[in-house]
């Protein structure tokens, strides 16, 4: 059986609030695996990555050579690479986070992850992607998780104090019904974003600053004061061209539901959505009637939280802990 003998991490220099959910995976790998952190320096990434362009374009293979080890390193790569990497060795496991590659740049693709003896795939949709079009590297479905810090269980109980907040990146058709749903119900409180000089600055509805929710605590501390959550896939409502068609379901709906939140959602079925059963929690939002009776039900009764529970324990970062060392077993 392989064994992984370190997580490799970023969190030296990599500090943008993506990133931080990322972390926390590695927090429960490290626990759970019971092995250190290799941490990656920025200065010496980039170092490196000169060096391996360098070598490529002499046409020399050599590195192959300096990083053969079975010392391997298991990490998050946030977005799929179709150009040369540093990363690209035969001891380096990736999960690779964001796929949004297109059919035309799949050999390019797999040049960019040419060494490493299998790829993991935290989407389903992109991994029948692959498979659909007969890729002979050794890939699997790896899905996305919520750390176990934020585990819940049927009697667990959040305080509501708005009916909803908006975080991150919205979709414009959810924001169309919500902007007819609060004229028409000016007593409906909700939260957003605005973004200034780095700074994640919420405020409400009635134009009250809620605060700088610049770290993950507050971030979760601020969710779980919502009723509802507005969730949708990223590929869709003008989304498209940005992940070129793919709808990946987000670490967000897990969020949301470990904060005791009503999802009223928006998305395209596909592997993915069909994987993280996101029908058992909303329909796809596709009219205005539907999103004011969804929201109308979410602000007048409280959330399953049995459902929740059981629903999250198949969903928790050590859960993926075993399903990578179902996978090492394949690996001598």
């Amino acid at each position: 059986m392989m064994k992984i003998s370190k997580i490799r991490t970023v969190r030296k220099f990599e500090t943008w609030p993506s990133w931080h959910l990322v972390y926390e995976w590695e927090d429960v790998f490290r626990e759970r695996l019971n092995i250190p952190f290799r941490y990656v320096g920025q200065i010496n990434e980039k170092a490196t990555k000169g060096v391996v362009k360098i070598l490529y374009k002499m046409g020399v293979q050599i590195l192959t050579f300096f990083f053969k080890s079975r010392d391997y390193e298991f990490y998050w790569d946030m977005w799929a690479a179709t150009k040369n990497r540093s990363d690209n060795r035969s001891n380096l496991i990736p999960c690779i986070v964001d796929f949004f590659i297109q059919k035309d740049q799949l050999p390019f693709f797999l040049r960019a992850y040419s060494k490493p003896p299998f790829i993991l795939i935290s989407s389903a949709e992109a991994f029948a992607f692959l498979k659909e079009n007969n890729v002979s590297k050794d890939f699997y479905h790896f899905p996305l998780s919520i750390s176990d810090i934020y585990r819940i269980t049927a009697d667990t109980r959040y305080a509501k104090t708005y009916d909803l907040v908006l975080f991150g990146r919205t979709n414009s058709v959810l924001n169309g019904f919500l902007d007819i749903y609060v004229r028409k119900h000016p007593d409906f409180i909700y939260v957003f974003e605005k973004v200034e000089e780095r700074k994640f600055l919420y405020y409400t509805s009635a134009g009250n600053l809620v605060g700088d929710i610049s770290t993950r605590e507050q971030y979760m501390d601020l969710m779980r004061k919502s009723k509802m959550g507005l969730y949708s896939t990223p590929g869709i409502d003008g989304g498209e061209k940005r992940t070129n068609g793919f709808n990946q379901v987000t670490p967000k709906f897990l969020e949301l539901l470990s904060c005791g939140c009503h999802i009223i959602a928006r998305y395209e079925e596909n592997q993915d959505t069909e994987y993280y059963k996101l029908k058992e929690f909303s329909p796809s939002i596709n009219s205005y009637e539907a999103f004011e009776k969804a929201v109308d039900l979410a602000r007048n009764n409280d959330v399953d939280m049995e459902k929740y529970a059981i629903y999250l324990e198949q969903h928790y970062t050590s859960k993926r802990v075993e399903l990578l060392n179902e996978i090492l077993k394949k690996y001598n």
